[in-house]
């Protein structure tokens, strides 16, 4: 049997890791002491899917993929959701004296016992090996089954009228609240939003209800609807969550708090907003975990991806991320942060708000009510020794100014901007050296995926939107991509879908080239889609650009150059993750348009 240590050797057999890649992860190995699995895992070189199959096969122990498998109602509710969150565990199949359960970390003795435990003596337990996505998805339906019923039960708990809710401030005291049937519909709310992976909760008081949303794959879903009458509690046992004054509703106002969900801790950033049926309520989760939170898994790849490391590389100067708000800057900044962190650089960030939080790097929450703005900040870094500074917004003139005289030493649209506040031209082009726009478009789901023939018009728009691309040919690229479906040697940390088609040669001689769609399953709730990936263009600004920014240019002459010196648009980068099937033409316009 091999052992745990060779699990890369297992992926050099089986052809999936080559040796530039292996060398890699052998130096990160000897750097950073973490595990192979890990660094295998940040840098995308194979998927979990893959590390559970090799896992399986090199000690013996069975793979299950739990979405392939009905699991009746009688099995599962044997363990409690609690216990499915905490041991990461899912029991599918019973017999009067074994039970098979499928565990994300088959070696975790400790959880192996506990669920022992829960079954009558001589019961065996036949542990299967699945992965950390096969099991979300379980709890993510557990959960949302859990959260209708718990809701449900704790409506039936609420005896008060709600004008007695309103009108005595003693119901709504942290004590009550904590343990009143408000707190475990708060509750519920709260694990649901974790296990589904949510971005965002929107409690939001209507005329006649309180309409719960959730913001999944970056596309808000109403999954709950209660009675407009509770909306005032569930603000209070919120606000007093995040230490918010629960007598002011007035006034917007901001605040925060942590929950755990399976033993890992998530931060939820809250908003409260007055409006005219009460007060509605926004909470972000963010990631506490940043173990997943590397670059390779943004969707940044190939040319873009090189630059912008160079970037990253670069002793002095600036490097912009630019986008719209949900567009995953906050991630990448945070990525970025993490490829420089060293014990032997000092790194200060300025950010509002502060959202994923990075071990060793100085975090500082701007605060302009008790008058600490970006730029009293940044001038306040700066006489902090910095060796690099990550400013989360630059929106005045001031601010601008500063970032670029930080720099002493000497994407297309991010200059115009800086020009546009008033920073002289001959600043910016010896203090900035690479501009990054991104966007996230939805990804499309791996269990539903299906190729189809793009007709004819959809081909020469595609064939057109390319042309830009010197000695590009879609033919070519698709039956390289073809011929390798692992090309990290290239940077390129994203594989293509599994349903992906080379190109084929049509009855009239004309080649056809495919794309991909979600049919829509109960895995991706009919949607077709699961998940984000991000398109990027990244602008490396070269002696000629820098010279170009001296003059007056538009940011369509910087593209021109930059598209020449190999730079990909953000629209064609997305081109080619649809072709590949990674994501849909359609959801490349969408958010492109943003």
């Amino acid at each position: 049997m091999i052992t745990k240590s060779s699990l890369l050797k297992y992926f050099q057999t089986k052809g999936l890791i080559n040796e530039d890649d292996s060398r890699k992860v052998l130096v990160e190995r000897s750097r950073s002491q973490k595990s192979e699995e890990a660094i295998i895992r940040e840098m995308t070189l194979a998927n979990e899917e893959q590390i559970a199959q090799a896992k399986s096969e090199i000690f013996g122990i069975p793979y299950v993929n739990l979405k392939d498998v009905e699991i009746q109602e009688s099995i599962i509710s044997e363990v409690s959701v609690d216990a499915l969150q905490k041991y990461r565990a899912v029991p599918f199949e019973r017999n009067q004296d074994s039970v098979k359960i499928a565990m994300q970390d088959p070696f975790d003795i400790q959880a192996t016992q506990a669920l022992q435990r829960k079954y009558p003596a001589g019961t065996r337990i036949l542990v299967y090996i699945t992965t950390a996505e096969s099991i979300g998805y379980i709890l993510d339906r557990r959960v949302g089954e859990t959260m209708s019923s718990e809701v449900t039960e704790a409506l039936e708990d609420v005896e008060m009228p709600v004008t007695e809710i309103n009108e005595d401030p003693n119901i709504l005291s942290s004590t009550d609240l904590s343990s009143a049937p408000i707190a475990r519909i708060v509750n519920a709310i709260l694990q649901y939003a974790a296990i589904s992976q949510a971005s965002d909760i929107h409690i939001e008081p209507m005329e006649k209800k309180t309409r719960v949303r959730f913001r999944i794959n970056g596309v808000m879903t109403e999954r709950l609807a209660l009675p407009s009458n509770l909306n005032p509690a569930l603000v209070s046992r919120v606000k007093i969550l995040s230490n918010l004054k629960i007598d002011e509703k007035r006034v917007p106002q901001d605040g925060r708090f942590p929950i755990k969900v399976n033993g890992a801790k998530i931060d939820l950033r809250v908003s409260t907003m007055p409006t005219i049926y009460g007060e509605k309520v926004v909470m972000r989760l963010l990631e506490s975990d940043t173990s997943n939170v590397t670059l390779e898994s943004t969707g940044m790849r190939g040319h873009a991806y090189k630059v912008y490391l160079d970037g990253l590389g670069v002793t002095n100067g600036i490097v912009l991320v630019t986008g719209p708000t949900g567009s995953g800057k906050t991630r990448t900044l945070a990525c970025s942060l993490m490829k420089v962190n060293d014990a032997k650089v000092n790194i200060i960030s300025l950010e509002n708000p502060v959202e994923i939080r990075v071990p060793g790097v100085t975090q500082v929450q701007i605060n302009p009510d008790a008058g600490l703005t970006f730029a009293t900040g940044l001038r306040s870094v700066l006489r902090q020794d910095p060796d690099v500074v990550m400013v989360g917004e630059i929106r005045d003139q001031e601010t601008a100014q500063l970032a670029v005289q930080a720099i002493k030493k000497n994407a297309d649209t991010g200059i115009p901007r800086l020009l546009d506040m008033g920073i002289e031209p001959y600043l910016l082009s010896s203090t900035i050296r690479t501009v990054a726009a991104q966007r996230l478009p939805r990804k499309i789901c791996e269990h539903c995926v299906e190729a189809y023939p793009a007709l004819p018009e959809v081909v020469k728009d595609i064939k057109e939107e390319m042309s830009s691309v010197p000695g590009f040919d879609v033919i070519q690229y698709l039956t390289r991509v073809a011929a390798s479906p692992n090309t990290s040697a290239d940077f390129n940390f994203i594989p293509r879908s599994s349903a992906f088609k080379a190109p084929e040669m049509g009855p009239d001689g004309q080649p056809i080239l495919y794309l991909y769609r979600g049919k829509g399953c109960d895995k991706c709730g009919g949607t077709g889609y699961s998940g984000r990936i991000g398109i990027f263009e990244v602008l490396d600004i070269t002696d000629k650009i820098s010279r170009m920014m001296m003059e007056t240019v538009t940011d369509k002459d910087i593209e021109k150059v930059a598209q020449e010196e190999g730079m990909l648009t953000m629209t064609e980068d997305g081109y080619l993750k649809a072709l590949e099937g990674i994501t849909t033409l359609e959801e490349v316009m969408r958010v492109s348009k943003e």
